[in-house]
């Protein structure tokens, strides 16, 4: 399995803190991309290792020389076939665009710089700033092709802006992989970074939970429903009317409307019905108990 170190460049905190522009931070915006870069890499089968997984990390000692010497000794320990350094340009606020460095040209870090730089100005439409050569630390003592891309210039606010955005990010990576397969001879067959893909199933699953949902309210009004029938109901045995001292008439209440009848007291219409309603009874119930109507 091949195996590709990402560095994604600068520190968060020390003497290798990167540039700054329009509030981001390029050792912020360098571990953004490069996490994105790791996903599509590992998904299409790339073994991956990164010198910085957050933004919070430290590489060596804090100072600019630990920094770099840190993260090339770390990939040549760890056999990298590649190394990619990511980082975001810097000048006088006017340039823009897009370059990919090399140690030396007609090398193999060459050719894997202009497949990368290839990839990254398809996929973002940034200004082509070309392949070039230098002696960064971080390519001259590494073992293995190593590469070092300027995505875009943080100082400038066209550059700035979309490297701060979601797509600019996913677009660099995309870039990034592309190019990575290209000088493999792989085809790249997973294009989708991991945010993207996170992004679906988080859509699906709140799809599912907002069926679920519209499911729950469609039984609370069903149940809201049978409540409203059960109090209708109730209220019609409420208003229940008993017109006879007989089986029909709850016997709680039978001997207080017999002695009633008795005194009369309640005398009826003029066929006898008493008329007499649940609540009532239960009224009259209570004045006999507290002695109103006597023995």
């Amino acid at each position: 399995m091949t195996k590709i170190y990402i560095d994604p460049g600068h520190n968060y905190s020390g003497g290798d803190t990167g540039a700054v522009g329009y509030g981001l931070k390029e050792q912020d915006i360098t571990v953004y991309v490069g996490n994105k870069l790791k996903a599509l890499l590992i998904q299409n089968g790339i073994d991956v290792k990164m010198s910085r997984n957050t933004i919070y990390d430290v590489i060596g000692n804090g100072s600019l020389n630990s920094s770099l010497s840190t993260r090339a000794s770390n990939a040549n320990s760890w056999g990298a076939d590649l190394f990619i350094s990511i980082h975001c340009n810097a000048a006088n606020s006017k340039a823009y665009g897009t370059e990919t460095y090399a140690y030396r040209s007609g090398t193999n870090a060459y050719r894997f710089a202009e497949c990368v730089q290839k990839h990254l100005i398809a996929e973002t439409g940034r200004t082509n700033r070309g392949v070039k050569t230098a002696n960064f630390a971080v390519i001259t003592r590494t073992n293995m092709p190593a590469i070092l891309v300027e995505t875009a210039f943080i100082d400038n606010y066209g550059d700035n802006q979309y490297l701060a955005s979601e797509a600019g990010q996913n677009a660099l990576a995309l870039g990034i992989a592309k190019g990575v397969c290209e000088y493999l001879g792989i085809e790249l067959t997973n294009t989708e970074s991991e945010d993207n893909l996170m992004s679906k199933e988080y859509d699906e699953l709140n799809g599912r939970i907002t069926d679920i949902q519209k499911e729950n309210n469609r039984q609370n009004e069903v149940i809201n429903a049978i409540g409203k029938d059960i109090q209708y109901l109730g209220g019609v045995v409420n208003t229940a009317v008993y017109n006879y001292i007989d089986d029909n008439m709850p016997d709680w209440a039978k001997p207080t409307i017999q002695k009633l009848v008795n005194k009369g007291y309640l005398k009826g219409d003029e066929e006898g019905k008493l008329g007499l309603t649940t609540d009532l009874m239960r009224v009259l119930v209570i004045n006999d108990r507290a002695g109103i109507y006597g023995e």
